[in-house]
């Protein structure tokens, strides 16, 4: 189906993007996408998981430095949370509130961190929950409950604990691992709803043209088959065939 072939189409222009210095040009993009007849709610998100990949439009007003930044320079726009992230939120936190802190300085804990020391690695987990969900509320998006952007937060936290590398650890580098697993897991559950919507957008416009194709037709054998709406409408029989059996109308 096109799906696949969005899918396809995003990838080369990241990949364009990263190459150009994480700049495209507005031609690049509608020479990539064209052929996929997208409308305009469908290219201002595809343009907007570009900012969030980092990557900016020549001539659009906000090149900035943040365009050419690292990983972790890279600033989100902030999306308040809901009254139920809300709740949650206080909820979290207040939790967090009741667990036992060790009293070893950061500082420390990182020092015996990087001497292998396990007890530090737990005690640093727990000590920077908090920031973890701090750091998540800052980066919160539509596309993901703040619950969900916690956890993965706390995965993060921990994998990076775990890590060998680099052998001298500290906060700046934790809170930066961090920050890039949130923004990871933001950019993949982003392009998982781009492709949802856009198959959403496929069903809906042949569910469409099929119902004002047929919605005059009472007779049975008066109605178009498969390779008859492929040649009306300019699609491939399978892509048909496979809305058709979204829609249930494939019988």
């Amino acid at each position: 189906m096109d799906i696949q072939k969005f899918q396809q189409k995003l990838t080369e222009v990241c990949e364009l993007g990263e190459k150009n210095g994480k700049v495209l040009k507005p031609e690049q993009i509608k020479e990539c996408f064209g052929e996929l007849d997208l409308d305009k709610s469908q290219l201002i998100k595809i343009l907007q998981y570009l900012k969030l990949k980092g990557i900016s439009i020549e001539g659009a007003e906000e090149i900035s430095a943040a365009s050419q930044a690292g990983p972790e320079e890279v600033s989100e726009e902030k999306v308040p949370l809901t009254a139920e992230e809300e709740a949650y939120l206080k909820e979290y936190l207040e939790g967090l509130e009741e667990q036992e802190q060790g009293e070893r300085s950061a500082e420390e804990l990182f020092e015996l961190l990087s001497k292998g020391d396990a007890l530090a690695q737990a005690e640093l987990s727990q000590k920077y929950l908090r920031a973890a969900a701090e750091m998540a509320v800052e980066m919160n998006c539509e596309e993901i409950f703040i619950a969900d952007l916690i956890q993965e937060a706390n995965i993060s936290l921990l994998m990076a604990l775990g890590e060998e590398e680099p052998e001298e650890k500290d906060e700046k580098w934790l809170l930066g691992r961090i920050r890039c697993g949130i923004r990871h897991a933001i950019e993949e559950q982003t392009q998982r709803k781009f492709e949802d919507d856009y198959l959403v957008a496929k069903v809906e416009k042949l569910e469409a043209a099929v119902r004002e194709l047929t919605e005059d037709e009472e007779d049975e054998s008066s109605k178009f088959s498969v390779e008859e709406l492929a040649i009306i409408l300019d699609m491939d029989e399978e892509e048909i065939r496979d809305v058709l059996r979204l829609t249930g109308d494939d019988k």
